[in-house]
């Protein structure tokens, strides 16, 4: 019972074709669910610390939450921000996906509102990354906005 309302709340994709049958939808754990309630809160916003402790591992359990929570749908966002603010380089190519796909537009655009925050090892390819996909429109001016030189100049 106590995963039901967590897997009422989470869907695995926006398109009803794509998702899959109940029973072939991954069930959260525990402390994914702990983070997802946490995160669902409206106010006041928990910090990423205090939703990490609710985890042995809460880079995959984030993950988890960014990947199926659908609402609130700042539930996912606040994962999301979590993971590129304090681990950026353990999810280097998960969040190069995010800025190189259309459907995952907001977190793409998130995304790159912290470039600076990054380490620039990771930041560069990110960067790169946002600006040779599809979004790449939309990603210029937010890589032009970055106070970091090495980061800027890509947008040129």
């Amino acid at each position: 019972m106590r995963h039901s309302l967590l897997i009422l709340s989470l869907v695995a994709s926006s398109s009803a074709l794509a998702e899959p049958p109940a029973a072939e939808r991954p069930q959260p754990t525990a402390s994914q669910e702990s983070i997802y309630r946490a995160l669902s809160v409206r106010d006041p916003v928990p910090s990423c610390e205090t939703v990490e402790a609710l985890s042995s591992a809460p880079v995959g359990d984030l993950l988890f939450v960014v990947d199926h929570a659908a609402q609130p749908p700042w539930a996912a966002m606040r994962a999301a921000q979590c993971l590129v603010r304090r681990h950026s380089a353990e999810i280097q190519p998960q969040i190069e996906g995010w800025v190189s796909t259309e459907e995952t537009r907001g977190l793409a655009l998130m995304t790159l509102s912290f470039l600076d925050s990054m380490p620039i090892e990771v930041a560069l390819p990110v960067a790169q990354a946002a600006l040779a996909g599809p979004l790449s429109s939309e990603a210029r001016p937010r890589v032009q906005k970055a106070e970091t030189p090495a980061i800027k100049v890509l947008a040129r």
